[in-house]
């Protein structure tokens, strides 16, 4: 890599570094319990070598019984140290990899095609996506993951190349890393050793070390799986979820030939069609993740330019027989099969990864298309898809800094008002005896532990979660002062906070109606999220 490439890819991850951190509003508008879970969990490690429950050095987080993969909290710890525990400690991973990706996006996209304009052009898209910032912009595990996809990808490529002990070495540490760092990282290494199978196969080649060794990774692994049982993981694929049932049960009492409505055929076509779903302009470009917290829309993942191109990058691919044409087509098929296993829909967390290999392509058949067109017309060319670019980042940017973190729906979506309720509490601890704070909204608890900076080890001789429900969630019912339930003035001690949702207070009854100057609110962009009722 020459000095220009490399001043300029500075500056590509600068301005990467720029989209993580701006902010006119706070965007997201708040902080949500899987970010308070994972910074809490690295205080925790930090200062006991213990997660939130006492377990030294977990290789899963039990959390909500959920069983987070330990390792943003691991690699948070440092962060966590130097800022303490707060909002900005715990997303400061993600944010210092914001200015590490377009690096890896471009040695992917040099191994695969080497050619640097290419790596560039990846690198600089990267560096702007909203879909990539979305995630990157919290403490969410799916950027790290995407982060080392992306690294593990560039180091297998690298290794079949010019194989070596240390290249293989560093990809089996990555893939290591991959498989703890979030669950649909065990779908990428699986791959990795299929690819690795095929391709040896193809090429006669007879080194089976790094099969063997990769073997070992993803056994160990798997071992890891058998110790802790993440019952989350299993209550995540459609085949139990509920309405996949009922739905199979309808079919066969309307009739038809009862043969074709079994868990299989059905699951089959549910599969399919759910996993084209992530490859449309609907997904891509229009609407985005269903979920309010990673997508509205008015949010577009990638812009149409972007899309269009991706197409015009498959055609080249295969017309100019690049020599890693089937990995990066591969890698575009299986991205989204962990999000369309699961029951729910339309997910970027699951699929963010999906967008490396589609800017890739975007990437590659934006230069082979210029390099095509006329030389009087390039600059025309290249100046029109500029302007046209920009349009779209422009709105889609301006709609996420300003409008998004105000909407009602974003604002309930993101938990938000427990650090306000935080900052009351500190400064109410020690006048109330009991506060009774709802479940309504989110896992309270870890709120409680984060803005309040429990020290972990008084928590950890209180912890308790319940068995896990339906969806795999535990909870914590009380510790300390705090008891996480709603309810009635009239049922609770003297000397007592009781913390409720709009809707809690709302279904009180007529006879305990409570004057409205005796209720604080908990506001967040003029949207009440709690009420509060002090008891005396």
């Amino acid at each position: 890599m020459n000095k220009k490439v490399l001043l300029i890819l500075i500056g590509i991850s600068f301005v990467s570094l720029f989209f993580s951190i701006f902010q006119k509003y706070p965007t997201p508008p708040c902080f949500n319990a899987d970010e308070a879970a994972f910074g809490y969990n690295a205080y925790s490690l930090l200062n006991t070598g213990r997660d939130e429950y006492g377990t030294l050095l977990p290789l899963r987080l039990k959390s909500f019984g959920d069983y987070k993969m330990p390792l943003y909290s691991y690699l948070s710890i440092p962060f966590i140290a130097i800022f303490g525990l707060n909002e900005g400690g715990t997303r400061a991973l993600n944010i210092s990899l914001s200015f590490l990706f377009p690096f890896v996006v471009y040695l992917l996209s040099v191994e695969l095609f080497k050619g640097k304009k290419v790596g560039l052009v990846a690198a600089l898209l990267s560096s702007v996506s909203l879909g990539f910032h979305i995630v990157s912009r919290h403490a969410h595990e799916t950027y790290l993951a995407a982060f080392l996809t992306t690294l593990a990808c560039y180091l297998l490529i690298k290794s079949l190349q010019k194989p070596s002990l240390m290249r293989f070495f560093f990809f089996l540490i990555t893939s290591l890393l991959l498989l703890f760092s979030y669950h649909p990282g065990r779908l990428y290494v699986l791959f990795f050793f299929g690819f690795i199978f095929l391709y040896m196969l193809l090429q006669k080649q007879k080194n089976t070390l790094l099969l063997v060794l990769l073997f070992v990774v993803i056994g160990f692994f798997g071992i890891t799986d058998l110790v802790y049982k993440p019952e989350r993981l299993k209550n995540l694929i459609f085949l139990n979820n509920a309405g996949f049932s009922l739905k199979i049960d309808e079919l066969k009492t309307e009739g038809g030939i009862r043969y074709l409505y079994n868990p299989l055929f059905i699951g089959i076509k549910e599969i399919i069609l759910d996993h084209l779903t992530y490859f449309s302009p609907q997904f891509l470009v229009v609407n985005g993740d269903e979920n309010a917290r990673f997508g509205y829309p008015g949010m577009s993942i990638m812009t149409p330019l972007e899309y269009l191109f991706v197409f015009i990058g498959l055609y080249y691919l295969f017309k100019n027989k690049e020599k890693w044409r089937w990995f990066l087509l591969l890698l575009l098929f299986i991205s989204p099969l962990s999000s369309s296993l699961a029951w729910s829909k339309g997910s970027l967390t699951r699929t963010v990864f999906l967008l490396v290999p589609l800017y890739i392509s975007s990437s590659y058949g934006f230069v082979t298309f210029l390099s095509q067109a006329k030389n009087k017309y390039r600059l025309l060319v290249i100046f029109c898809i500029a302007v046209l670019f920009l349009f779209f980042q422009t709105l889609d940017w301006d709609f996420y800094l300003f409008h998004y973190p105000k909407r009602k729906t974003v604002i309930h979506a993101w938990q938000c008002g427990y650090k306000e309720l935080g900052t009351y509490i500190k400064e109410n601890y020690s006048k109330y005896d009991h506060f009774y704070i709802t479940k309504d909204v989110g896992m309270p608890y870890i709120f409680m532990l984060f803005y309040l900076q429990i020290q972990p080890k008084e928590y950890q001789k209180q912890a308790s979660l319940t068995p896990a429900d339906e969806y795999g969630f535990g909870q914590v019912e009380k510790f300390d002062k705090f008891i996480f339930e709603f309810k009635w003035p009239r049922d609770v001690e003297k000397n007592s906070v009781i913390v409720g949702s709009i809707d809690d207070f709302k279904n009180m009854p007529s006879e305990l109606k409570i004057e409205p100057d005796k209720l604080k609110s908990v506001q967040v962009f003029s949207e009440t999220m709690f009420q509060i009722y002090e008891g005396t």
